[in-house]
């Protein structure tokens, strides 16, 4: 079997009984391209162990599924996630797909395989990054031998962890934290302290009610000297009686949207002592006699190879971004085919699909996230394969994964924070039932604005390697792909005579557009050499963010080309052309400021009827393409299942609530004001 024929069995699997309604049938009716073809071509920008996680969710149905939450339950909802967590551990490890060794070996492979924990709880998603992609990512990534068991113990949940990193008073600031870690050689005990109100460390998943052990990052201290950030991982509870040890004060940091299963917690010091193998020593080392030690001399450089691994959790959450956009918009597209409202005069009422303001709203995005998602996974790929090269001097690929991830996570994170709320109102009142999944959709994507750090302040990483890749270039020196865009020189501003539907016409005008972007905003810091600083600041609002733009603009464009050109069906690549020909359309009309320097009088307008005849014709193959997303039913609430039951699956959900036919308590109050009693 196939990648893609293995992959398909498992999805099935979790589809359940689908009975396809009148719409259904007419709409799947001779599609103009193979639905075969897109679906093997789109899964197979998988991991190849992605859609192992459906299968191993198949055999745990049992457990509480999140549309049934119809109300705040954080104490059941934290006890599911727990218990769910380690049962999907476990059925990985019982199916034989996985085991603590081997994720030990590859954990960033591991959580880019078994992410599709999402389709049923976000979460639980949430405990598995927080486990293997925090915890024991830190301990394999800065410790060393005499630290591998207690990796193990991870990744085989015989001990659960929490990453402490972020405190009250910094998050992005990492270099400005407060908790320290004194050496003192005479118990050759590292002495752990939060020595103020803002140096408690909170935010910390999985720590307020679960955590066994915890990695904290602290200013290490050794004969008076500070001598930077280190990680230091240390048991935090008493595993006899599950309290916390003396001199810890471990809370809850109380509920978070979008986050009712996870037990955020916060944690404070006072002088406690963890031994002195504790400090995770591969970049930095203490001796007995409290000597420091490192092959790396500069500060700076320890600290960011301390911290270059944490990138990969941008990556994995810029994928879950853009899978959210897709599955809303899929979910809109369903609904709409499904619902019907108005019509001419006594005749039957029309699909709300088929008016051209609903395809605009929600066939452009799913567009646009069908991008996302393809563009994304080529930067899990890239990430993966260079992570044995991570720290390698003057390894290109390591800043380009840096900077590329930081602009996707932002831009993907924002576009989809718009797209959710559009894609809900589309849907009417149903748009706002809890069983849409709507509102889990925005309260998570929500979360991801600020996860792994605020978008605006990512972006900077993404403006200093573009500027970084002006110097290679200056130097003659070779640039790393996704940037060979870039010139020495900027390019001229000019009308530009330009046919709409030429492809290798339009990404040369993108590429352009991104290189002139890049050129101005160096412009901009060099304007006066002695006040760059200032400068960057000052340009964050304009020049800054719009350089950034254009590069994900170029990187979403070229990524997705690259992608079907390789597609050997001519129908369903001719199809995917029509796709990201929408889509540079939509992203012209978007930026009509910048365009309208270079085209033709009249080239916007005939662009603007042009999105609307192309919204025509993929109107007529929409739900096919659908068909084409790997998610199953389940992810879809309500409103988004395959067989277009719209109605029938919303009467499922609400009668399926506990008490729903029963008499209120209060019920005499309605006759308060009554002459019956």
């Amino acid at each position: 079997m196939t990648q893609y024929s293995k992959a398909l069995a498992r999805v099935n699997i979790l589809k359940g009984h689908l009975r396809p309604s009148k719409e259904a049938k007419e709409e799947r009716k001779n599609p103009s391209f193979s639905v075969e073809a897109a679906r093997e071509a789109f899964w197979e920008t998988y991991p190849k162990g992605y859609f192992e996680g459906y299968e191993a969710l198949s055999e745990l149905r049992g457990m509480t599924h999140r549309s049934f939450y119809f109300e705040d339950r954080k104490e059941v909802a934290r006890e599911d996630t727990n218990k769910f967590f380690v049962s999907y551990v476990n059925k990985i490890f019982e199916k034989g797909f996985t085991n603590p060794e081997k994720i030990a070996e590859n954990i960033d492979y591991f959580l880019a395989c078994f992410d599709s924990i999402n389709s049923l709880d976000y979460n639980t998603l949430t405990k598995l990054m927080v486990q293997y992609g925090l915890y024991c990512k830190t301990i394999k990534n800065l410790g060393t031998e005499k630290h591998k068991e207690i990796l193990l113990e991870g990744t085989s949940l015989r001990t659960m962890g929490c990453f402490g990193l972020t405190e009250i008073g910094h998050g992005s600031n990492v270099r400005g934290i407060e908790t320290t870690a004194e050496y003192d050689p005479e118990t050759e005990e590292f002495i752990i302290n939060s020595p103020t109100d803002t140096s408690a460390k909170f935010w910390i998943g999985n720590l307020a009610k679960t955590a066994h052990n915890a990695v904290i990052f602290a200013q290490l201290i050794t004969h008076g000297e500070n001598k930077g950030v280190h990680a230091f991982v240390f048991e935090v509870r008493d595993r006899s009686n599950h309290l916390p040890h003396p001199r810890i004060e471990i809370g809850d940091c109380g509920d978070k949207k979008g986050a009712h299963g996870i037990d955020n917690g916060w944690i404070k010091f006072k002088y406690y002592r963890v031994p002195r193998d504790s400090l995770l020593d591969k970049f930095g080392s203490v001796d007995k006699e409290g000597n420091y030690h490192s092959s790396i001399e500069k500060a700076g450089k320890r600290f960011a190879n301390s911290i270059a691994s944490l990138s990969g959790g941008r990556v994995l959450i810029s994928r879950l971004s853009c899978e959210a956009g897709l599955i809303a918009s899929a979910t809109a597209l369903r609904y709409g085919c499904a619902r019907k409202q108005f019509g001419t005069g006594d005749g039957e009422e029309v699909a709300l699909i088929n008016y051209p303001s609903y395809q605009y709203r929600t066939i452009t995005r799913f567009v646009d996230h069908f991008i996302d998602v393809i563009a994304c996974n080529r930067m899990v790929d890239l990430w993966i394969s260079n992570l044995p090269n991570l720290l390698k001097e003057k390894n290109r690929v390591t800043n380009l994964c840096h900077g590329l991830c930081s602009n996707t996570k932002a831009f993907v994170a924002w576009g989809v924070h718009d797209s959710l709320f559009d894609l809900r109102r589309a849907c009417g009142g149903f748009g706002y039932s809890k069983y849409s999944l709507f509102d889990e959709l925005i309260d998570i994507n929500d979360l991801n604005q600020t996860w792994e750090g605020d978008n605006h302040v990512l972006i900077m990483q993404t403006q200093q390697f573009l500027f970084k890749c002006l110097r290679w270039l200056s130097k003659e020196e070779e640039l790393p792909e996704t940037v060979e865009f870039l010139t020495l020189s900027p390019p001229e501003i000019e009308i530009t005579k330009v046919c709409i539907f030429d492809l290798n016409s339009l990404i040369k005008i993108f590429a352009d557009r991104a290189n002139h972007l890049v050129h101005r905003a160096s412009h901009v810091l060099m304007i006066d050499a002695t006040k760059i600083a200032q400068h960057f600041e000052d340009s964050q609002a304009f020049e800054m963010l719009e350089m950034c733009r254009s590069y994900h603009d170029y990187y979403l464009i070229t990524s997705f080309k690259n992608w079907f050109e390789k597609i050997k069906c001519d129908k369903t690549r001719k199809m995917f052309e029509k796709f990201l020909l929408l889509s540079i359309h939509k992203k012209i009309l978007g930026d009509s400021k910048y365009f309208s320097q270079i085209f033709e009088t009249g080239i916007i307008d005939k662009i603007q009827a042009q999105v609307v005849k192309t919204l025509k014709e993929l109107r007529k193959d929409i739900i096919p393409l659908t068909d084409v997303i790997p998610y199953p039913g389940i992810m879809m609430g309500a409103l988004g299942h395959e067989d277009l039951q719209v109605y029938d699956r919303i009467l499922q959900h609400v009668k399926a609530t506990d008490k729903v036919t029963d008499k209120a308590s209060w019920w005499k109050l309605t006759y308060a004001n009554s002459k019956q009693r």
